[in-house]
């Protein structure tokens, strides 16, 4: 029987693998990470307040406007067992800067609505910071911090991986952590 994939354990070695990525990154520590792509992923979700387990589809982009800033959206609809379920849009813009060779640090800000399946919209604030860049010769990292102000204020730790097939296509692992819950999420990506 195959063990199914543990959200912490993935984590912890993501941490880990970020915490020594700049002294890692050979190949791509002079390539900047790119800004305008588009993704899909399946989403998976256990929210411990509202005792839900859910999952479905999140559509995601980003578009580089000019220099350091760039836009971005997603738009995720999950469903689930005992009523659960939602659809949640998110917009918004962001800055980044060069942290140091290959690794950038970046802050955006976006507006969220989400619409449960069973109950009140709401839409709020998401501000986030995090840093993005190259573990590896083919593998960005992705470490941030976001705290959303929809429904009951929460503050989230996301942890991320993209591993490059070529320059345009990668395999992304996404994991997050709240006091609400966590989630995991497969897909992909392509730069234009």
């Amino acid at each position: 029987m195959v063990k199914p994939l543990n959200p912490l354990t993935l984590s912890i070695g993501l941490v880990a693998a970020l915490s020594t990525a700049p002294s890692l990154a050979q190949s791509n520590s002079a390539t900047a990470v790119n800004y305008t792509y588009g993704g899909l992923q399946y989403t998976e979700q256990n929210l411990d307040d509202y005792d839900c387990n859910q999952d479905g589809l999140s559509a995601y982009g980003s578009y580089a406007i000019d220099n350091n800033w760039f836009a971005l959206g997603n738009l995720t609809d999950v469903s689930g067992d005992k009523g659960c379920g939602s659809t949640t849009l998110r917009a918004g813009g962001g800055y980044h800067t060069l942290l140091t060779r290959g690794w950038d640090l970046y802050g955006t800000l976006s507006v969220e609505r989400t619409d449960p399946d069973h109950g009140d919209s709401d839409t709020g604030l998401v501000a986030a910071a995090g840093v993005r860049g190259w573990m590896f010769q083919q593998l960005e990292g992705k470490a941030e911090v976001a705290h959303h102000t929809v429904f009951d204020d929460t503050t989230e730790l996301n942890l991320g991986a993209n591993y490059w097939f070529t320059n345009a296509l990668a395999a992304t692992l996404d994991t997050s952590f709240s006091d609400e819950g966590e989630s995991i999420s497969l897909g992909a990506r392509m730069n234009f």
